[in-house]
């Protein structure tokens, strides 16, 4: 362990660790936290606890996968909270699983008879001011001393709210200066609630999250899928799977549309600059071929694919580019220097290997250190350098294949077109 800080307060402590290198530890992250879990339950003081996991120097968002259940009925969204539990628990790729609901606590409730308050005038808030004033109390006043100020606050004797009849044997004061008992004007229910009711959407709700034990978000998102689908659900019950995961879907589907964006600014560019729709074509033909080479990096070294490999990724899409035009730029400036049309691809391909190679090359070795690194954040930071790095290696090598073959094809084509129209013209002249 490299350091540790904690913050603590009335009812609860929050104690971050950061861990040393990958190398100078024989753990990984999710054995050291489970290893907490296992310490952290056998301590009788402490009543909940979660320990999560994640990279430092900047983390992006949490790491759990909530299920979301609504409906009105407390024992039936409590039943099914704790049957989707359960079986998340049985996951070898979930851990930490715990309900937001918890368990229901007696409580005593106090219920009004109207046409007495109405009788005695008083009113539902009146009561309801005067028993908490005598319960919970009430700041009558403040007590300085050496410069600290202190609340006074007034209430019963511990002896006079003990019980149910000690409740009843409240006094209450009517507007007309009489002095009533509760249980004259109301009747004291005891029954068993949740201590906290949580609502979304304006619609009550209990969650039951989980985090992912040594996989990806993607992976724990899919198990728990398939669990809510197996479950039986009431027509009054609605199952939603959120949380990190619902956020984590979000940010691709935003990097998704930021990628349409630069494909379409990248082709525009170049059709500006060529004065030509085919070139910018035969040039981007080769970004498909980065993301394979993408993929294929991200499956050798283990990498999941996260929002920072998909910035990587969106990144690669101006890298890649650049070798193509250099390719069918000279490949252009030689045909107009009378050179045939496979001469001057030839040309062009031996002549702008190097520069391509090279160009490819400090790219590469640019972002050697960021995928290798093993420092603090390094689980964060390295899979955009490992991206980079695949995309730009496999299209490299695919951009002086297919780029010249696509430009000899089409490029034929285009001359073709030409060849007809002009004998066509002929043929309309005769």
């Amino acid at each position: 362990m490299a350091s540790m800080f904690s913050t603590t307060g009335s009812n609860m402590i929050n104690i971050m660790a950061r861990l040393t290198d990958v190398a100078e530890r024989d753990r990984s992250v999710w054995d050291i936290a489970d290893d907490l879990r296992t310490q952290v339950a056998q301590i009788p003081e402490v009543v909940n606890a979660s320990v999560t996991t994640g990279g430092g120097g900047g983390g992006m968002g949490g790491n759990q996968v909530d299920v979301e259940i609504y409906g009105y009925d407390f024992n039936t969204t409590n039943t099914i909270a704790e049957e989707i539990k359960l079986k998340l628990e049985s996951l070898k790729t979930a851990t930490d699983v715990k309900v937001s609901r918890k368990n229901d606590k007696p409580e005593l409730q106090v219920v009004l008879d109207r046409e007495k308050l109405t009788l005695h005038g008083l009113n539902s808030a009146t009561v309801s001011t005067m028993i908490r004033n005598r319960i919970n109390g009430m700041t009558a006043s403040q007590f300085k001393e050496e410069g600290e100020e202190y609340e006074i606050r007034v209430r019963l004797a511990e002896e006079f709210r003990k019980s149910i009849s000690d409740l009843e044997s409240l006094t209450i004061l009517t507007p007309m200066g009489q002095t009533i008992k509760l249980k004259e004007i109301a009747t004291v229910e005891e029954f068993w609630g949740p201590p906290a009711i949580q609502h979304k959407r304006k619609e009550r709700v209990v969650t039951v999250s989980a985090k992912p034990n040594n996989t990806s978000l993607g992976t724990l998102a899919e198990d728990i899928n398939k669990i809510v689908k197996e479950t039986q659900i009431p027509q009054e019950v609605l199952i939603q799977v959120g949380g990190a995961y619902q956020d984590q879907q979000e940010s691709f589907m935003d990097l998704g549309l930021l990628m349409l964006m630069s494909l379409l600014l990248v082709f525009i560019v170049m059709a500006s600059q060529f004065e030509s729709f085919t070139m910018p074509f035969i040039i981007m033909f080769s970004i498909p071929f980065a993301f394979t080479g993408v993929i294929f990096a991200l499956l050798i070294t283990g990498t999941t694919l996260s929002i920072v490999a998909a910035l990587g990724a969106v990144l690669l899409i101006g890298i890649v580019v650049k070798n193509g035009i250099v390719l069918v730029d000279y490949t252009n400036l030689m045909r107009d220097r009378g050179m045939r049309l496979y001469e001057a691809i030839e040309v062009s391909g031996k002549s702008r290997l190097r520069p391509v190679l090279m160009t490819a090359m400090t790219t590469i070795l640019g972002m050697l250190p960021l995928a290798l690194s093993t420092g603090d954040g390094s689980e964060i930071w390295s899979p955009m350098g490992i991206t980079v790095i695949g995309g730009l290696v496999f299209s490299t090598i695919v951009t002086m294949i297919i780029v010249p073959v696509m430009y000899g094809v089409l490029a034929r084509s285009g001359e073709r077109d030409k060849v007809m129209k002009l004998r066509k013209k002929f043929q309309n002249i005769d």
